[in-house]
């Protein structure tokens, strides 16, 4: 992966016409969400106003907020971000907030695409498979994320994925301290993104320390202070939710009304380890898709912004992880996560389709024949830091953009 060189676009104007067919979809989709918009988004405002200011309010904020409100299941820079978005607009910041996770599902659909050249720089000079699944798949990733962004405004997710992004972006750029610098920036955006830590094993054996190191370092910083200032913080993770009874989880058979205790564990655990066997059989692309695939299996919520996360991890191996890019696996997640609640309301049936839709997802992955998944090998041993300019065969220059 190292020492890429980007070939020239044959047709640099059709580049430049299908990204802003993309930007139109994504405004269309913002104004289509915009009325009542903002859903979620007190829960971004309440949790900023009790760290930054909440030392008086009971039960105290600030640092023993995890503790007190374990209601709150957004990660510290989420809510710092947060905190910075209410100072620059009104309505404690949603209109900001909305604009600017939009503008970030544009960011994360360029910094996929560019992973995908770098990777396979023969896309680069023959493009119409890959703007073919960028237009199509991103089309209807863009139409769950504007329902994300503007619709449930949850700055949480939206950054966790963003991070991702720049994750995969710096693994193809052969740059593993910045990889696990992001990585811990999306654990510490939300803490379901501890599924996508296996990819900081990527970057091969002599130099996946560096990932490490860099993550949980990353991750420390943000979450050991609140854990040290009150040990209940640990406790947060427990948080029950209702479980839908269109969930996958009842599917599986768990009838339980509420979230079972060992359900956020086993959500982790099972998507780190099929995160794991994906490096091990080199398709990591494929790891964002396994993690959250766990997530929404083992979930009882039934939002939409879960189906995000699914098409944002199909997508990644889309473009990534296959020989040749296809769309097929976002529209298929559009078509069960999306359209099928609009439908019918028959629960079970619902349910089922969350959960056979995973399951063949993560057995597509992972069983699919070599040929035709994409030769995705470790880089080789270089610098560990944060090589976002270099050099080129030729006296080109590649940068980490």
């Amino acid at each position: 992966m190292a020492n890429i060189a980007i070939q020239a676009d044959p047709e640099p104007g059709a580049g430049v016409r299908y990204r802003w067919v993309l930007v139109g979809w994504a405004l269309l989709w913002f104004l289509v969400d915009l009325p009542g918009g903002g859903y979620s988004w007190h829960y971004f405002a309440h949790g900023s106003a009790l760290l930054f200011d909440g030392s008086a309010a009971s039960p105290p904020g600030g640092m023993h907020l995890y503790a007190n409100y374990p209601d709150l299941q957004i990660g510290p820079v989420a809510i710092v971000c947060a905190q910075l978005l209410r100072m620059i607009g009104p309505s404690n910041g949603v209109v900001a907030g909305q604009v600017v996770m939009s503008v970030c599902g544009l960011l994360v659909l360029y910094l996929l695409e560019r992973s995908a050249v770098l990777l396979h720089p023969d896309l680069a000079r023959r493009p119409q498979a890959l703007r073919r699944t960028v237009v199509l798949a991103g089309g209807v990733f863009l139409v769950l994320w504007e329902s994300l962004a503007v619709h449930y405004g949850h700055l949480d997710d939206v950054l966790a994925l963003l991070f991702a992004a720049l994750a995969v972006r710096a693994l193809a750029a052969d740059s593993p301290a910045l990889t696990g610098l992001c990585l811990g920036l999306a654990v510490d955006s939300k803490p379901w993104a501890l599924v996508f830590l296996p990819l900081v094993l990527v970057a091969g054996r002599s130099r996946c320390r560096y990932a490490a190191v860099y993550a949980v370092a990353t991750v420390l910083l943000a979450w050991l202070p609140f854990v040290l200032a009150d040990f209940g913080t640990l406790g947060a993770a427990q948080y029950a939710i209702v479980n839908e009874p269109s969930s996958a989880l009842r599917a599986l058979g768990v009838a339980t009304p509420g979230t079972p205790s060992w359900d956020r564990t086993a959500q982790l655990v099972l998507g780190c380890a099929l995160g794991l066997l994906a490096v091990a059989r080199r398709r990591w692309p494929a790891v964002l898709l396994l993690g959250i695939g766990a997530r929404i299996v083992l979930d009882p919520g039934v939002y939409d912004y879960y189906t995000t996360g699914i098409l944002f991890g199909a997508l990644c191996w889309e473009l990534l992880g296959l020989r040749r890019p296809v769309p097929y696996w976002s529209l298929a997640s559009f078509a069960a996560l999306y359209l099928a609640p609009r439908i019918t309301g028959d629960a079970a049936l619902l349910g089922n389709l969350r959960l056979w839709l995973v399951l063949a997802l993560a057995a597509g992955v992972l069983l699919m024949p070599q040929r035709w998944c994409a030769e995705l090998r470790a880089p080789e041993p270089a610098r560990p830091g944060f090589e976002g300019l270099r050099a080129e065969p030729g006296g080109r220059l590649s940068t980490f953009m």
